[in-house]
């Protein structure tokens, strides 16, 4: 967490300090806590997050200001306590909160913010009308009541288009850092690949695009981009067990292989008997492999390379997922596989046992 050159942090001593333009100001009572730290945070990056403001409140209640240029989705974060509580947060408006836990809560004010809430309880209720429609429809096709069944499918079907039809309106209506904040909702929970988010990206307006989340959609193409069939691969440096570093440019191969895996993977540990094999076969022809681990317990990583006899380059920062090469692999899950060339442009990724060797001995005769 660091704090932005940008954003200044200020206190609101008292319920009476005057308001500026481009003061954010929340006010309100936090329940089941009486005395604390509360922190407005906001995402100012895929992996950055910045502190727009903090106070500490007594008796359950709170008055926290902060300034910003902009309008951002900021988070309200009770220090010690997991989870927050989400807001548009304009400069220039006060807000009025009462933050308890289960669906009681309220962060009231601001026209983003309001205009937001009032769309998401809309769909909530569609989603509730859904979820119940389906459950009705599965234990009638569970029954054999296929009739039945067929006339819940239609209302269910039709609800559906309503739910679509009702976010197609919002987003069009809402060109804005509402439209880009609900696309990248929706690319994060996809796991979108560069294609799609390209393209739900070019689905948003200039105001959206111009927006703290429609810059943070161009910081996922960009990165994505890095890792694209035919791009240069990141390069990275970390250290082997004995701590020496590796320069992953700095490795001569005709084909190089970067493993990521962890001990803790099962998968990738069902893996590593055929890696091995590929090694064997095709190391003397110019292959190369770097294993980056996942791990954050050395002891872990050193027997699994043992018991596994890995012979080839093995490398961590022992960071676990908090290491950078994640976010600059765009690694979601492991193992994940990249292919380089001789000059570490990526040619190939994803591939496995009997389409790897089939890659390589095409490449490698």
């Amino acid at each position: 967490m660091r704090k932005s050159t940008l954003l200044t942090l200020m206190l609101l001593c008292s319920l009476s300090t005057v308001t500026q333009a481009g003061d954010i100001v929340l006010q309100g009572k936090i329940e089941g806590i009486r005395k604390g730290r509360l922190y407005l945070l906001t995402r100012s990056g895929e992996q950055l997050t910045d502190t727009l403001g903090y106070c500490d409140f007594k008796r359950g209640k709170f008055a926290l200001q902060a300034t910003s240029a902009e309008p951002v989705v900021a988070q309200l974060v009770v220090e010690g306590f997991s989870g927050g509580f989400t807001l548009f947060a304009e400069p220039g408006v006060t807000y009025e909160a009462n933050l308890s836990e289960g669906d009681s809560y309220y962060i009231r004010g601001g026209r983003l913010n309001e205009d937001y809430n009032a769309y998401q309880a809309k769909a909530d209720e569609l989603h509730r009308a859904i979820a119940g429609l389906q459950s009705r429809y599965d234990s009638l096709r569970t029954s054999r009541k296929f009739r039945s069944a067929s006339l819940v499918n239609d209302t269910l079907q039709r609800q559906q288009s309503a739910l679509r039809e009702l976010t197609m309106r919002f987003l069009d209506s809402n060109d804005n850092l509402i439209a880009a904040y609900t696309i990248y909702s929706n690319i994060i929970m996809r796991e979108a690949a560069l294609r799609d988010t390209r393209t739900m990206y070019a689905s948003l307006g200039e105001g959206a695009k111009a927006s703290q989340y429609g810059r943070l959609i161009k910081e996922r193409i960009l990165r994505l981009e890095k890792t694209e069939g035919g791009a240069q691969a990141p390069d990275f440096t970390l250290p082997d067990p004995q701590g020496n570093l590796v320069t992953m440019s700095s490795v001569e191969a005709k084909i190089k292989i970067i493993d990521f895996w962890a001990s803790w993977c099962g998968p990738c540990r069902l893996n590593n008997p055929t890696l091995c094999k590929i090694y064997e076969e095709y190391h003397p022809k110019g292959l190369e492999i770097i294993g980056v681990s996942l791990d954050t317990n050395k002891a872990a990583w050193e027997k699994a390379i043992e018991k596994d006899g890995l012979k080839w380059i093995n490398i961590s920062s022992l960071k676990g997922w908090k290491c950078e090469l994640t976010s600059l692999y765009n690694i979601t899950g492991v193992p994940a596989i990249f292919i380089l060339n001789e000059n570490n442009q990526i040619i190939a990724t994803g591939l496995k046992g009997d389409q790897l060797k089939a890659f390589l001995e095409e490449r490698l005769k």
